[in-house]
């Protein structure tokens, strides 16, 4: 992707299934990947990521972007994090690979 975050052709597919299954009764909103990483404290390398659906005019158009043929709104701080990192899906789980 041109914000540098690399994904697998399996991560595409579970995020077209997820919004397949969920976006009907998520009019007017997007998907939003978050991701967290911990850098200092007793939780330091721990890292966090979430799908959650955002209302489109909270997601601004230059922060989304086609995973696949879905589209996906990430913030600014999670692109920071997952850039160079790649985004994959297997046995039932999202893994973030760096």
């Amino acid at each position: 992707m041109p914000c540098g975050i690399i994904y697998s052709a399996e991560f595409a597919e579970f995020l077209r299934r997820k919004h397949g299954a969920e976006e009907r009764a998520h009019p007017g909103e997007v998907l939003s990947l978050e991701y967290l990483r911990c850098r200092e404290g007793p939780r330091a390398g721990t890292a966090w990521w979430q799908l959650v659906w955002v209302p489109l005019f909270s997601a601004p158009s230059e922060h989304r972007f086609q995973i696949g043929g879905t589209e996906v709104f990430i913030h600014r701080q999670s692109r920071r994090g997952l850039m160079n990192h790649l985004l994959h899906y297997a046995e039932g789980q999202v893994v973030v690979k760096g």
